[in-house]
């Protein structure tokens, strides 16, 4: 099982899959209580440089907001009555957390089909357990890409690596996701700081693939990162 010890996720959104993902607002937790306030910067940035507006059940701003923010996010959650919404608490680790809406909108990222919001947890909670899909798939490489379309999710897990790039001009905390020395991708901004500090101090970094989905090309890899 994954885990989550936070008082705070972000929510993301970015215009594409092919543009950068922007951080436009935090989601808190106090005790029983929530909060859902816009950072005013980066939404700025992410207007300028995409077009993003506002979430649309929240148009102000500049405005903190209080009133049933948990009960409207909670929307973007799979139905619990569906048949298989135990598998899709498992695919994420989550089935743990089934009474626990914040937590669960951190660990699955509560993505829908039709907008391109999406909540990521920080994950900064040592030892760490989280999945998370490999960002920038590098789809480019014919060789990546047929090498992955035909080994085991096992034989996969076994040639990935982690590695630290500092000299990245946009995140000099970016961490890299290798298959085989190969680039596959990147892990998201927002994990990278403690991954990369934790591999700074020595800390067990393993990486594990929880799911690929691949028709034709590779569509998502979905990673299971532990921290200890």
């Amino acid at each position: 099982m994954c885990t989550l010890d936070t008082d705070k996720i972000y929510l993301t959104w970015r215009k594409d899959v092919d543009r950068p993902r922007h951080i436009i607002g935090i989601l808190q937790r106090d005790n029983n209580n929530y909060s859902f306030m816009y950072s005013e910067k980066n939404v700025a940035i992410a207007a300028q440089e995409d077009d993003f507006t506002y979430y649309p059940a929240f148009n102000e701003i500049n405005k903190v907001y209080t009133d049933n923010v948990l009960e409207i996010f909670k929307r973007r959650l799979l139905n619990p009555q569906r048949r298989d919404y135990d598998d899709f608490l498992n695919y994420w680790g989550a089935i743990g957390y089934k009474e626990d809406t914040f937590s669960l909108l951190g660990l699955t990222g509560a993505k829908l089909l039709t907008d391109n919001f999406e909540f990521i947890a920080p994950h900064e909670e040592c030892p760490a357990r989280f999945n998370t899909d490999v960002s920038w798939l590098n789809t480019k490489s014919k060789y990546v890409v047929d090498k992955i379309r035909q080994l085991t999710n096992k034989e996969i897990e076994e040639r990935l690596s982690l590695k630290q790039e500092p000299e990245n001009s946009y995140d000099d905390k970016a961490v890299k996701v290798l298959f085989e020395q190969e680039l596959l991708g990147y892990l998201k901004s927002i994990h990278c700081e403690n991954v990369f500090n934790a591999i700074n101090k020595g800390k067990m970094v393993r990486t594990q693939v929880a799911n690929i989905i691949k028709n034709g090309t590779i569509k998502e890899v979905l990673l299971r990162i532990n921290i200890d």
